[in-house]
């Protein structure tokens, strides 16, 4: 079987750079419709562009997971223009690597904000739409440091991304029944545009324990998501697929 998205409709938050514009380009590549949210428009423009050039098949959003009114505007208008929503990566997220000492709550609350309550509006927004289909994907980008603490992993994110797997796995017995699909993904190291900037040595401590020798790249998680989003995965939901190099091997 091949991974075939075409007529099927994906959004994906945080979809203007690394990890979430790999996922883009993967499903545009195998045929879907994409919108692209982000709270950069100028790149999430620059990005719909460089896929589709025509525009008619990607479209970009300037969005604010974290603002439930606006989150809601922009799924009615995606809804207008591609009549539905098969597949939602939730991808978009912030870090601030401080020791908590250095931590403030309003830090701390920030994170989980967007990290974990976007996430959560995302899905309170599409789970609906997907239901009226009967039918729908969700991907929920979680964390190597949701799973186990690592080193240069803030508390904050890690308890957002540990919370990822938790909404994961409860929105798949929730939403199941209708045919709904939930699953994470937990990426360990990935070199993107903002890791690449991270001194060798200290990127080198966050593979401590790596079982293979390839480093991982954007690609790597947006195959992983790929494969959860198609009909190939449709007896799996509610697990947590690790894409880490074997630095973590529950």
């Amino acid at each position: 079987m091949q991974i075939d998205f075409k007529d099927k409709v994906a959004v994906i938050t945080g979809g203007s750079r690394g990890i979430g514009a790999a996922i883009a380009e993967g499903f545009y590549r195998h045929g879907a419709k994409v919108a692209l949210l982000d709270v950069n428009i100028k790149e999430c423009r620059e990005r719909a562009l460089a896929m589709d050039a025509g525009g008619s098949n990607v479209i970009a959003f300037q969005a604010d997971v974290t603002d439930e009114t606006q989150v809601q505007k922009i799924v009615e208008q995606i809804r207008e223009r591609f009549e539905r929503i098969d597949i939602l990566v939730n991808n978009a997220g912030v870090l601030h690597h401080v020791p908590i000492e250095e931590k403030t709550v309003a830090d701390f609350e920030k994170i989980i904000k967007v990290n974990l309550t976007g996430a959560f509006i995302m899905c309170k927004a599409i789970v609906p739409v997907m239901k009226k289909i009967g039918r729908g994907k969700i991907v929920n980008i979680a964390s190597l440091g949701g799973r186990t603490g690592r080193p240069g992993v803030a508390v904050d994110y890690g308890a957002s991304k540990a919370g990822i797997i938790g909404l994961t796995q409860t929105l798949a017995r929730e939403a199941g029944p209708a045919g709904i699909y939930v699953n994470a993904i937990a990426p360990g190291p990935i070199l993107t545009e903002l890791t690449k900037q991270v001194p060798k040595e200290v990127f080198a401590t966050w593979n401590v324990g790596r079982a293979v020798n390839k480093d991982g790249l954007p690609e790597d998680v947006a195959n992983a998501a790929l494969f959860l989003a198609s009909e190939m995965s449709d007896w799996i939901t509610g697990v947590t697929l690790d894409v880490n190099g074997g630095i973590f091997i529950p």
